[in-house]
């Protein structure tokens, strides 16, 4: 669940012109074009990106559409429906919009190899003027807002006007990606002076998903502190052995907090309280954690995973030294 894409190197070649310059599919109808996420990359393949639509607001008028590309897991949520994240994974609701109190919701798309799939919305010519607020149910913050102008209203700019705003803003959110990687990897310490680990690095608008440092050398008996402190839109776990072949039990602290290189011990799912709030979660997982301890008993070299992003190379090693 949750996993970005990791076969996507064709689709982010993908030009934001050819995105968002395409034809209306028919007379007095305007196809709206709108990018989901954005992927940074590096020498190995995607290490993160932008968890934002590109451009954040459009306005159209009834009877336009509007195409979501993905790049990345996302979600495409209108008035999303009640429950834990997990009723968001298939696609329910409506794709035509008639009334302000429809449901739309593509499920998890873009999560999968290349070309990326296009969810396009219909805004019926009948549905009334306002302001529609889309979200990726994943990504906390990550918000759309479509102004339906009235058809009398001219449209203040054109879908290649947008398009070069979203162009604007994917290079801005990828250099921060970078920035914001630089930063981490300069280090830091848990609050005992003790080795600590980021599990993930970003802001609100953009992640890194690495751990930093990937590799901390340690003595037997120490105690590495993980700290998903550093990334307020992206979840984490930290789980080191074999993962249980059951995705939502992978997402469920197991092992305790000590390991000698067998068995598993795992975080579960590490998120913030405004994630936890955000996915619903209540009474489905513990209570909200951004910290992780674990003391290592025998020397020996381990590598560890994120079990939400392992796929895209979210992975670490401990060296622990006699």
């Amino acid at each position: 669940m949750l996993r970005i894409v990791c076969a996507a190197a064709m689709a982010v070649v993908l030009s934001i012109t050819g995105i968002f310059g395409s034809p209306a599919v028919a007379a007095g109808t305007t196809t709206w074009h709108v990018q989901a996420g954005s992927i940074a990359f590096g020498p190995t393949g995607p290490v993160g990106g932008g968890n934002r639509f590109y451009p954040a607001s459009i306005a159209i008028h009834p009877g336009d559409k509007v195409a979501f590309t993905p790049l990345g897991a996302h979600t495409i949520t209108y008035n999303r429906p009640p429950g834990p994240v997990f009723v968001l994974f298939a696609p329910s609701g409506v794709t035509t919009l008639t009334a302000a109190n429809e449901s739309v919701n593509s499920g998890i798309i873009g999560d999968g190899p290349p070309p990326p799939p296009t969810f396009t919305v219909t805004f019926a010519s009948t549905l009334p003027a306002g302001l529609y607020k889309f979200i990726c149910g994943l990504h906390i913050g990550m918000t759309e807002m479509i102004d339906v102008l009235p058809m009398s209203q001219a449209l203040p700019k054109t879908d290649a006007q947008y398009g070069a705003i979203a162009q604007a803003e994917i290079t801005r959110d990828l250099a921060t990606v970078a920035d914001i990687a630089a930063e981490a990897a300069q280090g830091t310490e848990d609050e005992d002076g003790g080795p600590s680990v980021l599990v993930g690095a970003g802001n609100k608008r953009v992640s890194n998903l690495r751990f930093f440092p990937q590799t901390t050398t340690i003595h037997v008996g120490q105690t590495i502190t993980f700290l998903k402190t550093h990334d307020p839109t992206e979840p984490h776990t930290v789980t080191f052995g074999p993962e249980n072949p059951d995705p939502f039990l992978q997402l469920l602290p197991s092992g305790g907090n000590t390991y000698d290189g067998t068995g598993t011990v795992n975080s579960g799912f590490l998120s913030t309280t405004e994630q936890y709030a955000y996915y619903q979660l209540a009474g489905v997982f513990p209570p909200p954690t951004t910290r992780f301890r674990v003391t290592f008993t025998r020397a020996g070299t381990y590598e560890y995973i994120c079990a939400l992003h392992d796929v895209v190379g979210m992975v670490g090693t401990i060296v622990v030294k006699p």
